[in-house]
């Protein structure tokens, strides 16, 4: 099975002059496509198992870097300083823009599904590996607990012998998974710019993770704060 964009794959071996002329008028792909020499064009002939073209030669198809920057740079602010530099260089790229739709379909998205995930997440037995829907209120595993019992033992047969398990519960969704990009998204603003709905729903969220995570009716006060 093949997907359909691979009908899309341009095989050409140049592009004409009018080509790039009409893209000066910025036109919709479709109204050039007659131009173009991809693959869904040659189905149904000879052209459609041979003579594919490029535009630009290589050496080898694997020759490149083995890791990407993605892989070598350690932190999320390094690699985002990492992208967006490489966009203060080039005068096509809106630095401000591309900060913008980083948080909007990056960070955002992935903060709010964190969000969530923490508040419909299991709770589950470190010993027994049973999950909860709801904490029990023992506060402990309730789960009764599986001996290997005698005679048919050897059959893998097992009995309950009326204890419980009382294992350690443990969230599935940590509070680290939620916060992971507030760091590095409030980074990304502060240097970089967004647009002021971008800047409020990131806040927004932000302050929705503080409020899940930390009492808003108790303050921790310092000497400091009675001077």
């Amino acid at each position: 099975e093949v997907d359909k964009e691979a009908l899309n794959v341009d095989s050409g071996w140049f592009y004409e002059r009018d080509f790039y002329e009409a893209t000066l008028n910025q036109p919709h792909p479709k109204e050039i496509q007659s131009r173009m020499d991809f693959v869904e064009r040659r189905l149904g002939s000879v052209a459609a198992v041979r003579g594919y073209g490029y535009t630009h030669d290589c050496f080898a198809l694997d020759q490149g870097p083995k890791l990407s920057a993605y892989k070598t740079l350690e932190t999320m602010i390094d690699k985002m300083n990492g992208q967006l530099a490489l966009g203060h260089r080039l005068r096509a790229v809106n630095v401000r823009q591309v900060a913008s739709s980083v948080v909007r379909s990056h960070f955002l998205p992935d903060l709010r599904g964190n969000l969530n995930a923490y508040g419909r997440q299991k709770v589950r037995c470190l010993k027994c590996g049973h999950s909860y829907r709801r904490m029990p209120l023992s506060g402990s595993c309730i789960q009764a607990k599986k001996e290997t019992g005698r005679g048919l033992s050897r059959m893998g047969v097992e009995k309950s012998e009326g204890g419980l398990c009382n294992g350690n519960l443990a969230l599935t969704v940590s509070e680290g998974a939620v916060r992971k990009y507030i760091e590095v998204m409030r980074f990304v603003m502060d240097h970089y710019g967004v647009d002021l709905y971008t800047r409020q729903n990131a806040e927004w969220l932000a302050s929705s993770a503080d409020s899940l995570f930390n009492n808003d009716r108790a303050k921790q006060l310092s000497l400091s704060d009675f001077l």
